[in-house]
């Protein structure tokens, strides 16, 4: 079966990593468990002799032809969808939420199950190494941006291993990454709208090399810095995700609008 390239479609055959990753799953009889794009089943079998079934999404057809061929039916349940655009699935069920995401979209499923209120899901995900790293970047460092801010904000977020681009068929032009993202508790997520704060976000490093003052330049002033405590000369990247969830408790608080 050949990879699609307008699915982004890379298959995992290292037998080592997926041993790897499986591990760092720690997958448990009566897990409920998703998995995006399951392809031909690298993951989705060995998780099956751990746990009793998975439901998984997959665009490609061809691709739930060959697992249906490998699976018992009463394993797995296949949805025939795209993630960004399905709403048949209640997110509220799963334990655990997989996949080797496709690259040119992971950031928009990452953002979408993030930001899925009751979707408490430990999330264990293949990514390209440099979203990894940008998911999991710590304040003050070059990966530092706005998928940092936004993600950390929900998830406790940990970069697990490098994947080489020789473990996929057809390999990949990158290295890829295996990470885990935890839910935060809703008592540590203090923002009072989250589509403020994403604005803020957004606004903040809109252009990174410049200063908060110029770029909420006409939006807050010297005052509201002051208010805040924290100065108008900082970057984006040396402001931390407590003090981003601050400028938005202090949008709502004094009404300011964007």
């Amino acid at each position: 079966m050949r990879a699609k390239k307008k699915y982004g479609q890379n298959f995992l055959n290292d037998l080592e990593f997926i041993n790897k990753i499986i591990m760092a799953i720690k997958p448990k009889k009566d897990d409920s468990v998703l998995e995006i794009g399951p392809g031909l089943g690298a993951i989705t079998i060995p998780m099956l002799k751990h746990t009793k079934h998975i439901t998984a999404i997959e665009i490609d057809q061809d691709m739930i032809d060959q697992l249906m061929k490998k699976i018992p039916n009463e394993k797995i349940t296949i949805y025939n969808e795209d993630f960004l655009k399905s709403d048949a699935l209640q997110f509220n069920a799963y334990t655990h939420i997989i996949g080797n995401l496709p690259y040119y979209i992971s950031s928009a499923i990452l953002m979408k199950i993030a930001k899925l209120p009751d979707c408490n899901a430990e999330l264990h995900f293949m990514l390209q190494k440099e979203v990894a790293e940008r998911i999991t970047a710590n304040i003050s460092t070059k990966a530092y941006g706005r998928l940092s801010v936004i993600l950390q904000y929900f998830y406790r977020t940990e970069y697990l291993f490098e994947i080489p681009a020789q473990s996929f068929t057809p390999a990949p032009k990158i290295t890829s990454a295996f990470v885990r993202l935890t839910r935060k508790p809703r008592i540590e997520l203090l923002a009072k709208n989250i589509d403020t704060l994403e604005k803020v976000i957004k606004t903040a490093f809109q252009q990174k090399r410049k200063t908060l003052k110029n770029n909420f330049k006409g939006i807050l002033v010297e005052k509201d810095f002051l208010n805040l405590n924290i100065s108008s000369n900082l970057r984006a990247e040396s402001i931390s995700v407590s003090d981003f969830i601050k400028i938005e408790n202090y949008f709502y608080k004094e009404k300011l609008f964007f």
